[in-house]
């Protein structure tokens, strides 16, 4: 839904431009923390007393852009059959070059709708199954897996960290903590990431309560140990070490955003399911994305570290959590697969 960012015109962050006065009004001073509660957003992937590992900002909403193109598509095949068969049921009943033309004007539709589907599903269909960011509370480096499989490695200090807005027609306004990589200049920006993402349900406050979960762990003393216990409470974090994201998780996920109101995850079961299908065909056809070995090298772990939390530290999913969701996907699917099936039996009954 929210796709600001990702590496398809016109999404991009832009670059090559001068901060602006929003940004500079808007800066997270990294010695300051902010009075609001800590939430990490389900973001973490890993987390010891050396780095912390965080999911990109695409990740919780993975899945949309699978099911809502490839409807796109269907509906661009659809289209085009609709019309050849509609053209030789009225040829010879209207002037000729005038049943030509609308045959020629509605393949070119179906055919812009079914590229436009396409590009869609590209987005996340046969790339990397997430793009991960690595911050080193020791080293105060900063790895960020870019889209195209390269690695970008940036100080923590000179980030000059904002609260981004992004506007769309699906999502709305969102916000997220946004990263800029500076020029010498320290006004031009050369490069953006989102650090932290706010959900969808998220608003401005959001970010704050991002900052306050992610600021300690690379400015407090005893941040480490609050960054742990944390974790720890909320309970959850994202099963992408060293493996896929399986196909159960991906229906937690994505359900997970609205969990707190299982009546809504009820009413919004097709889109919901749907977005859990394509979520798992996404991860399916995707690539695991690995660190360089340079990376590696320069992120090493204690072998006593006492502060080491992955997946396989998570609680058991439970019933609102996995099972209730599960249902409501078969549900949804089920709904929506009758809800697109059906008019299309009534249009092939009638013209063919």
């Amino acid at each position: 839904m929210d796709y600001t960012g990702i590496d398809f015109r016109p999404f991009r962050f832009p670059v090559n431009r001068p901060l602006t006065d929003e940004e500079k009004a808007a800066r997270y001073q990294k010695k300051q923390s902010r009075n609001a509660p800590p939430m990490d957003f389900l973001s973490v992937i890993k987390c010891n007393s050396t780095y912390m590992d965080l999911v990109d900002r695409w990740y919780p909403i993975k899945g949309f852009n699978v099911w809502f193109g490839s409807a796109v598509i269907l509906a661009s095949i659809f289209l085009s059959v609709v019309n050849v068969r509609a053209f030789f049921h009225v040829i010879g009943k209207e002037e000729l070059w005038i049943s030509w033309l609308v045959l020629i004007f509605f393949l070119l539709v179906g055919l812009g709708l079914g590229w436009a589907g396409w590009w869609v599903v590209r987005t996340e269909v046969g790339r990397w199954t997430h793009y991960p960011m690595r911050i080193n509370r020791k080293t105060r480096q900063v790895h960020v897996f870019r889209q195209n499989g390269t690695v970008l490695m940036v100080p923590w200090d000179d980030l000059y960290l904002v609260r981004g807005e992004s506007k769309n027609f699906f999502a709305g306004t969102t916000h997220d903590l946004r990263a800029h990589v500076l020029d010498k200049d320290g006004i031009t920006v050369l490069e953006s990431f989102s650090l932290g993402y706010a959900t969808l349900l998220g608003n401005a406050l959001s970010v704050d309560k991002f900052w306050a979960f992610l600021q300690p762990y690379m400015e407090a003393p005893d941040g480490v140990e609050r960054t742990i216990r944390h974790l720890q409470e909320s309970g959850y974090l994202a099963p992408l070490d060293g493996r896929k994201e399986g196909w159960r998780w991906s229906i937690t996920q994505s359900f997970l955003w609205t969990v707190h109101w299982p009546w809504l995850q009820f009413l919004g079961s097709p889109f919901l399911g749907l977005n859990a299908v394509g979520r798992m065909f996404a991860m399916w056809t995707s690539k695991q994305p690995e660190w360089p070995e340079e990376v590696e090298q320069a992120n090493k772990i204690d072998a006593d570290d006492p502060y080491v939390l992955t997946w396989r530290d998570n609680r058991e999913l439970g019933w609102w959590d996995f099972h209730w969701p599960l249902l409501c996907t078969v549900l949804g699917v089920s709904i929506a697969v009758t809800a697109i099936c059906w008019p299309v039996f009534l249009t092939v009954k009638r013209f063919f």
